[in-house]
């Protein structure tokens, strides 16, 4: 397909519909670079379906919205690649549907990718996993995310920092970047890796990683991965992202 001058955004969700609402939500109030959605039922079996179907946004910067309903939950890699084939940006950002975007995001990650033309995949701060007392404040007033957010990009503007891997919670690709190196490894089923693996490849072709300083989401960590239906397919989560921190020796918390 032609690539445009916009960002594909594609948000695999597996059930836990109350917080990808809150994503959709929070992607159009706060995107105000051209975009086009891509909202993947990976096969859940709460209200998912049901919302997306009866998904009705209007935004003037969205410029397209594609809903696929997968029959079952193909794992995160494998819908990701079917976002991207069905993409038309010239950049690709991959959320997770347990996030919340803020202010300006999409505008300083892309700045983040055409700051150098070796910029290939670029991430964004978040709230670390252990940061529960964020969480709970958050949950009571969105606005605390903003302020926090605000206060952010004010002081990091147009800052960018290199980057060991980049967390698929919220990760952006120059899309020409898939076509050299391939797409996510669908091996690491259902989740959990193709992220870091991904990253780990990149860097090997001589691309570089980068976080946008200046961007900050917020995260509410694993509701999908949390569900019953999830834990059915994979019983050992925890061990298996510990394998996956270990073998990359990345950092478990990403200080804001």
């Amino acid at each position: 397909m032609t690539e445009k001058n916009i960002v594909s955004i594609i948000i695999p969700c597996f059930n836990a519909v109350k917080y990808t609402k809150q994503c959709v939500e929070s992607v159009l109030e706060n995107s105000t670079y051209p975009y086009e959605l891509i909202l993947i039922n990976n096969g859940s079996s709460d209200g998912t379906k049901k919302y997306l179907k009866n998904l009705k946004i209007k935004s003037e910067y969205l410029k397209k919205l594609r809903i696929i309903n997968l029959k079952s939950n193909y794992g995160v890699a494998k819908a990701l690649n079917i976002g991207i084939s069905e993409s038309c940006g010239r950049y690709v950002c991959y959320i997770n549907n347990d996030v919340i975007v803020t202010k300006k995001w999409l505008e300083g990650l892309v700045y983040a990718l055409d700051a150098d033309k070796n910029n290939a995949v670029a991430g964004t701060l978040f709230n670390p996993f252990e940061d529960k007392i964020f969480v709970k404040k958050a949950e009571k007033n969105k606005n605390v995310i903003s302020a926090a957010a605000d206060k952010i990009r004010l002081s990091n503007r147009h800052k960018i920092k290199k980057a060991k891997t980049v967390h698929g919670l919220c990760m952006c690709v120059k899309k020409n970047v898939f076509k050299k190196i391939g797409l996510f490894n669908e091996n690491f089923y259902p989740c959990f890796g193709e992220d870091i693996e991904f990253c780990e490849r990149v860097k090997k072709y001589g691309y570089k990683l980068v976080d946008a300083t200046d961007v900050f989401i917020f995260h509410y960590w694993n509701k999908s991965v949390r569900s019953k239906e999830f834990e059915k397919q994979n019983k050992n989560i925890e061990t298996v992202m510990q394998k996956h921190y270990k073998k990359f020796n990345i950092p478990k918390k990403h200080k804001i």
